[in-house]
C-alpha cells in the first residue's frame, strides 16, 4: 500500500512508526512547522520522516489545488491523518475515495474536535482511547475502523496520558493496518446522537476559578500541567502557575480563593480545598507550594485570584471572519485604533500584513468551512461577531450559483446559530442587492419591498441567500432574543478594494475592472452602456458607521436594519468610468502605463452570461443610520475615486518593481 501521511506531534510520530513497521510505503509526509512557543518537547514528524528519506512538506494551505494535484500525482492508495492540525477538504479526500483515514485520540463519537486528551482530563473522565476512522468533510464523524481504550488513572496528567495514547496508537495500528492492506477491515457507523464535540484550547483557558469545586480545579491542573501552559491564578498582581495539586476534603467557612494554610499551601474552593503541591511564579522557578508561598509573601487569609489590574474592565473583542477583505482590513485598523481586541480569520493576509504583530491583533489563516472548531470557540470567546466572508461579485453569481449559496447562506447560518448558542452579538453584512428590482426612489430598510427577478436569472441567488439569512436572523431575534444588527453597504469604494488579479478573471467589483482596463491599456467595457446608477460611499465613512454599531454598548442599534451609503453620491457606471479616467490621467505615474484605449459598450448577457439581470438605480435611505447612530456621510465620489485610483496605481507599480521612467511592461535597459 502506498500512502500519504498528514501528521504532527506525538501521535503523528507514532502513526509514522507503525506505518513503516507494517511495510506501508509512505510516499510523502505533510506536517507543520514546529512552533517554538510549544517548547519542542514532542517528537518531530518532519525529522522522523527525513531520517527515512521520505519527502516532507509543510504548506500553508494543504487544500490548495496545487497540492491536491501533487498528491494525486503521487498515486497513493490511501491518505492517513494523525493529529494534523488543519481539516483536509473534500477535494483532497477525493484523491483516495473511501480510503482516507484519521487517527483521533478519543473513543469516538465522544470527544470529537480539538484537544481530546486535555478535555477528557478537564472533565474528570476515567477512560478514553484512540480511534481509527474514515475521514469525511465533517470533523471526526466518519465510520470507525478500530478503537483501543485507555484507562485514565487518578494521577494522570496530559503528558502521562498522551504517552499511553501514543502506545495504544501503535498497538491499534499494528492490528488494523494489515486489515486495511488486505481489504478485510470492517467499518462501523458512529452514533451521532451520542457525539460530543469540543473546541480548541488556549493558555487563557487555564485560569483557575476558585468558585469551582476542588475536584474540578484539580482536573484542570492535571489537564494542562507541564509541558502544557499550566493552570494559573494570581497572588496580588503576580501570576502563579499551579503544576501539581491535591484535593483536600472539608467544609471551610471562608470565601473561595482564601489561603487556609501556608505549609502546605492550601486554598479554599467552592467546595473542599486545593493543596498546591508544586507551582511557580511566572518569573520564578519550579518549587513546592510552601516555598512558593514564601517567595510570593502569601499570608493566611489572603485571597488568590485575578489581580486588580486584570480585574479592571477588559478590552472588548471582535471576531472578524474574512478579516483580509476590503471591509475587514479597514475595520480592523479602526478597531485597533480604538483599543479593541481583533481576532481575524481569512485565507490570506495580504491586506492585514501591516497589522501583524500589533498589540490586540490576532490572525489565523483558515477557512470558515474547514476551521469550524476554531470559529465556534472564538464566537464563544468574543463580544461581537462579524461574518464578512461572502462571494459578492455578479459574475460569480452566474458562474457558481451553488457555491454562492453554500458559502453565503449555509456556512454563515452555522455562525448565526453559534451566536444564538453562546448569546453573542452578531453584526451581519446584508447587501444593497437584497432590494433587487425595487422601484422605490429611495430604498428604505423598513418599508421597501425586496423584489427579485425570475428564477432563470441566477444573478439573484446572492441576493436571495442574503435576504433569507436576514429573515432567519430577525426570527432568531424575536424567538431567542439574539442581539443583532443587519447592515447593508451601498457601493463602498477606497484603497484595497479587490485586486487587479481578481479583476483579470472577472471576479471583482466594477471600479476594479475599470482600473484594470487602464492599467493594461485595454478598452473600458461599459456593460449595457454603463447607464446603471449607483451611490458610492467612501470606505472610511462606511467603516465609521460600522464601528458605531460595534461600539454601541447601550444597544441602540440592536434589532435594526441599517443602510450604509451616500444617497448624494449617485452616478452612473459610465460617469464613474469618466472620473476614473480623469484621475488616472492626472496621476504623476501615468507615464508608466499604456495610452487610454477608449470605451466599448458590451451587452450584459455576453459579459456576465444569460443568467444576469440588473436594476438601473440603487439609492439608499439612510434615516435609520442618522436616527440610531447619528451618522451622515460627506465625502464626495470624486474624492473617493481619487484615493482608490491612486492606491491601485501605486500598489501595481510596487508589485511589478518598474523603474521611474519606463512604461509598464518595458524591461529596464531595453
Amino acid at each position: 500500500m502506498k500512502a500519504v501521511l498528514f501528521a504532527y506531534h506525538e501521535v503523528g510520530a507514532a502513526a509514522l512508526d507503525a506505518m513503516l513497521r507494517n511495510k506501508i510505503d509512505v510516499v510523502a509526509v505533510f506536517t507543520h512547522r514546529d512552533d517554538p512557543s510549544e517548547g519542542g518537547w514532542f517528537r518531530s514528524v518532519a525529522m522522523a520522516a527525513a531520517k527515512h528519506g521520505i519527502p516532507v512538506h509543510a504548506p500553508a494551505d494543504v487544500n490548495h489545488p496545487i497540492w491536491i494535484e501533487r498528491v494525486r500525482d503521487m498515486g497513493p492508495d490511501a491518505l492517513v491523518s494523525a493529529h494534523y492540525r488543519k481539516m483536509i477538504g473534500s477535494d483532497m479526500l477525493d484523491v483516495c475515495p473511501n480510503h482516507c483515514y484519521n487517527i483521533h485520540a478519543s473513543m469516538l463519537p465522544k470527544y470529537r474536535g480539538r484537544c481530546p486528551i486535555n478535555w477528557a482530563l478537564v472533565n474528570g473522565e476515567t477512560e478514553t482511547g484512540v480511534t481509527l476512522h474514515h475521514m469525511t468533510v465533517a470533523a471526526d464523524a466518519g465510520d470507525i475502523v478500530a478503537q483501543q481504550s485507555v484507562v485514565i488513572d487518578d494521577d494522570d496528567t496530559a503528558a502521562s496520558l498522551t504517552a499511553r495514547i501514543v502506545e495504544a496508537t501503535g498497538s491499534m495500528l499494528d492490528t488494523s493496518l494489515p486489515l486495511l492492506v488486505s481489504g478485510t477491515a470492517t467499518r462501523t457507523a458512529q452514533d451521532s446522537s451520542a457525539a460530543t464535540t469540543f473546541p480548541g484550547r488556549c493558555p487563557e483557558d487555564g485560569c483557575i476559578d476558585w468558585s469551582d469545586d476542588a475536584a474540578t480545579i484539580h482536573n484542570l491542573v492535571r489537564a494542562v500541567a507541564h509541558p502544557w501552559p499550566g493552570a494559573f491564578t494570581f497572588a496580588g498582581e503576580r501570576k502563579v502557575l499551579v503544576w501539581e495539586s491535591t484535593v483536600v476534603p472539608g467544609a471551610f467557612e471562608v470565601a473561595e480563593g482564601t489561603v487556609l494554610s501556608l505549609a502546605p499551601l492550601t486554598v479554599a474552593c467552592g467546595k473542599d480545598a486545593i493543596q498546591i503541591d508544586a507551582g511557580q511564579a511566572e518569573d520564578g522557578v519550579w518549587s513546592t507550594g510552601e516555598h512558593l508561598a514564601e517567595e510570593l509573601n502569601i499570608v493566611d487569609g489572603m485571597r488568590l485570584g485575578k489581580s486588580a489590574t486584570l480585574g479592571a474592565p477588559r478590552k472588548r473583542s471582535v471576531l472578524i471572519l474574512g478579516v483580509n477583505g476590503f471591509i475587514g482590513s479597514h475595520l480592523s485598523e479602526k478597531l485597533l485604533a480604538n483599543d479593541y481586541e481583533v481576532y481575524g480569520l481569512d485565507l490570506r493576509s495580504t491586506n492585514v500584513s501591516h497589522l501583524m504583530g500589533r498589540p490586540g491583533f490576532h490572525y489565523v489563516e483558515g477557512d470558515i468551512s474547514i476551521n469550524r472548531e476554531w470559529v465556534e470557540y472564538h464566537v464563544r470567546k468574543c463580544d461581537v461577531i462579524l461574518p464578512l466572508v461572502a462571494i459578492a461579485t455578479p459574475i460569480e453569481y452566474v458562474r457558481n450559483p451553488i457555491r454562492v449559496f453554500e458559502l453565503d447562506f449555509e456556512q454563515n447560518l452555522q455562525i448565526v446559530r453559534d451566536c444564538v448558542k453562546y448569546n453573542r452579538r452578531i453584526i451581519f453584512p446584508s447587501t444593497s442587492e437584497v432590494y433587487g428590482m425595487c422601484s422605490d426612489e429611495f430604498f428604505d430598510e423598513d418599508s421597501s419591498s425586496l423584489v427579485l427577478g425570475p428564477i432563470n436569472k441566477q444573478r439573484w441567488i446572492y441576493s436571495c441567500s442574503k435576504q433569507l439569512l436576514d429573515r432567519v436572523i430577525w426570527a432568531y431575534g424575536v424567538r431567542d432574543k439574539l442581539d443583532f444588527t443587519l447592515f447593508r453597504p451601498f457601493n463602498w469604494i477606497g484603497p484595497r478594494l479587490d485586486s487587479l488579479d481578481a479583476a483579470r478573471i472577472g471576479s471583482s467589483r466594477a471600479i476594479t475592472q475599470l482600473i484594470l482596463n487602464l492599467v493594461e491599456g485595454t478598452p473600458i467595457q461599459l456593460v449595457d452602456g454603463g447607464e446603471q446608477k449607483r451611490c458610492f460611499t467612501d470606505v472610511t465613512e462606511g467603516v465609521d458607521c460600522l464601528f458605531r454599531m460595534i461600539d454601541d454598548v447601550d444597544g441602540a442599534s440592536t434589532g435594526e436594519v441599517i443602510n450604509i451609503g451616500n444617497p448624494d453620491n449617485e452616478a452612473s457606471i459610465k460617469e464613474l468610468a469618466e472620473m476614473i479616467v480623469a484621475r488616472f490621467d492626472q496621476h504623476p505615474l501615468r507615464h508608466r502605463f499604456p495610452p487610454f484605449a477608449g470605451y466599448r459598450v458590451v451587452e450584459s448577457g455576453k459579459y456576465y452570461g444569460k443568467g444576469y439581470q440588473d436594476v438601473q438605480h440603487r439609492r439608499p435611505s439612510i434615516e435609520n443610520a442618522g436616527r440610531v447612530l447619528n451618522w451622515k456621510p460627506s465625502i464626495t465620489t470624486e474624492e473617493s475615486v481619487a484615493r482608490t485610483v491612486d492606491w491601485f496605481i501605486e500598489d501595481h507599480v510596487r508589485s511589478i518593481g518598474a523603474d521611474c521612467t519606463s512604461p509598464v511592461g518595458t524591461p529596464t535597459g531595453a
